[in-house]
């Protein structure tokens, strides 16, 4: 229902006289920051089941409200995917591949990389707190190479641990750079300490 408003607010917008332009906008804004409101309270619902049970049923309702976060580039979603990024989606394969990266199915994660650059500090942060063998951590590192590529994460982290030499630990900064070189694509989420298929 929202993106048929959407769809007419756009088409107005294709119809509109001068005048009528900035407000057309402000409605579509406005039906936007509504929508993500929306998506955000439908997750947060169920934030503390998926945080206890760490695990979401593929096409749910907050599984396509995640994956919708993502789709629209919702800065403001940030903060409840970082707390949902190790939650995995049942249907996850015991095997890891190419053709089927277990990265794909956390949500939160793929969320997060599409939402790009806003997401990276957040990423850094987490990875700065958690415990370098767990799966957010690692999923922090795979994520911050799918958003940057290889080169800028490894140089992202090196300037992030500038201002938190806490990065700099050995156990973590050689996590964190090894996860990043292995990328989303290659990594398998049995090297967590705390991964389950259960």
């Amino acid at each position: 229902m929202a993106q048929e408003a959407q769809k007419s607010m756009l088409f107005a917008l294709r119809n509109a006289s001068s005048p009528e332009l900035e407000e057309i906008v402000e409605r579509y804004h406005a039906q936007y920051e509504s929508d993500v409101r929306e998506l955000i309270s439908i997750v947060d619902e169920q934030r503390e089941s998926l945080a206890n049970s760490r695990t979401i049923e593929a096409k749910s309702k907050a599984w396509f409200a995640i994956t919708l976060m993502g789709d629209l580039r919702s800065v403001a979603a940030t903060s409840i995917l970082i707390r949902l990024i190790a939650v995995k989606d049942k249907s996850l394969s015991i095997n890891s591949n190419e053709s089927e990266p277990h990265w794909y199915f956390f949500p939160a994660a793929v969320a997060l990389s599409k939402i790009g650059m806003p997401a990276v500090e957040h990423l850094m942060e987490l990875a700065r707190t958690v415990s370098p063998t767990s799966t957010a951590f690692q999923l922090c590192g795979v994520t911050l190479e799918a958003i940057l590529s290889e080169d800028l994460a490894l140089a992202a982290v090196e300037q992030y641990a500038r201002q938190y030499p806490e990065l700099l630990q050995k156990d973590r900064h050689t996590a964190l750079t090894t996860l990043i070189r292995t990328g989303h694509k290659r990594w398998s989420a049995y090297g967590a300490s705390d991964f389950s298929l259960e």
